[in-house]
């Protein structure tokens, strides 16, 4: 029964590990995806909206080729993504921390936006998972 028991414990360890993992490794994709997708829409845009915050900006960009407004938003450990005013995609659950962006030199006349996102794996939610990354505005003032 002792080695019944302690194969048994062997396995459930290494299924959690496995499980963690897998979560882990989602929870990257998930992330890199979003920054990829931040990234893309902030090198086009000519710049961010007025009232953009550590939760929430907006700037005129392009999607596909044509002129759009992308509006982001992180409120409820959710960071979504809406293009002209429609229904918002989810690109993260779980973020950690609604404070996201920041900006240099301000919002007002950011050159950089700065995106941190921190996220709390499924299978491991004492955990969390860091991800930086800034955006030089390419366009910004440029028409």
């Amino acid at each position: 029964m002792l080695v019944v028991g302690a194969i048994l414990s062997s396995l459930y360890s290494a299924q959690r590990s496995e499980r963690y993992a897998s979560d882990r490794s989602a929870a990257l994709d998930e992330m890199r995806n979003a920054m990829a997708r931040f990234t893309k829409d902030l090198r086009q845009a000519d710049g961010l909206e007025e009232g953009a915050t550590s939760s929430n900006l907006e700037a005129d960009t392009y999607v596909n080729g044509v002129a759009a407004r992308v509006e982001y938003t992180a409120a409820g450990g959710v960071l979504t993504r809406a293009v002209n005013g429609g229904s918002a995609e989810i690109l993260i659950n779980r973020i950690t921390e609604d404070t996201v962006f920041t900006f240099e030199p301000d919002a007002t006349s950011a050159e950089v936006v700065k995106i941190t996102l921190v996220v709390a794996p499924v299978s491991s939610p004492d955990t969390t998972i860091e991800l930086y990354s800034e955006v030089r505005m390419r366009n910004r003032g440029t028409t």
